[in-house]
């Protein structure tokens, strides 16, 4: 790949960093809180696959960080 071009990576895999289900990676992705692209699939017609690109798994992660820390501090008031 180019210097230019992301690493994207599966919703599977997504899910997993993000502690997951792929369906709820898809969720994310419909709303805007992740980035991807959809990808045919070559050979297999009406069959695709969305590659999430990691940027946005790192956001999502920051936000979910400090989403937990804020609940915690409103816990402990």
């Amino acid at each position: 790949m180019g210097a230019g071009q992301k690493r994207w990576i599966s919703a599977q895999m997504a899910a997993g960093i993000l502690d997951l289900t792929s369906a709820e990676v898809c969720r994310l992705l419909s709303i805007g809180r992740l980035s991807g692209v959809k990808q045919k699939t070559a050979g297999r017609p009406g069959k695709a696959q969305w590659l999430v690109n990691p940027n946005s798994i790192a956001k999502e992660k920051r936000f979910r960080a400090k989403h937990e820390a804020m609940l915690r501090r409103r816990k402990r008031v």
